[in-house]
């Protein structure tokens, strides 16, 4: 799905590894530029699903929460994804390639059986860059689907797993 190679950056399922230097990582990077307040930034440590990091600094560059839940208006369970790239590190694909990690890492779960809980991935985005530039009703690219705005104006978006059903 993804055929834009990411040089210099490794993606890393935190979830799946454990690996505690990249979670506390992830955690420090939310409080140095004040993304997140500390108990906000501790209760998201249970959702941390990607890291990226630079492999030649091992700096964090990046990362990803997912977490089930059930839009009222949807009425469907969908893994709520949320993206953070670090300051230093925007304008260089990570958001882009973090959004493909999640997505396949979350397709082939539900596929193959393993979590069938969520049936696609949901996703605001906040950004007014990527709000202007990224303005198309499907992104062909990833099969994500405009839905409208939450209350806040930011732009919603769902890509229902290959399989899914509504039911």
């Amino acid at each position: 799905m993804n055929d834009r190679r990411l040089d210099e950056f490794d993606i890393d399922n935190v979830r799946e590894s454990g690996n505690r230097e990249l979670i506390d990582g992830a955690f420090e990077l939310w409080l140095a530029e004040r993304a997140l307040p500390r108990q906000e930034a501790e209760r998201r440590l249970d959702q941390l699903l990607l890291v990226a990091r630079e492999q030649s600094s091992g700096r964090i560059a990046g990362m990803v929460t997912t977490y089930l839940e059930t839009k009222p208006r949807l009425r469907v369970p969908l893994w709520s994804m949320r993206a953070y790239v670090a300051e230093g590190f925007r304008q260089r694909d990570i958001g882009f390639h973090m959004l493909f990690a999640t997505l396949d890492y979350h397709q082939q779960r539900f596929t193959s059986g393993e979590d069938p809980s969520g049936r696609g991935l949901y996703m605001e985005i906040e950004n007014p860059i990527i709000q202007r530039a990224r303005n198309e009703a499907v992104w062909q690219r990833s099969g994500f689907v405009f839905i409208g705005l939450n209350t806040r104006g930011d732009h919603c978006r769902v890509r229902y797993f290959d399989g899914a059903r509504l039911d």
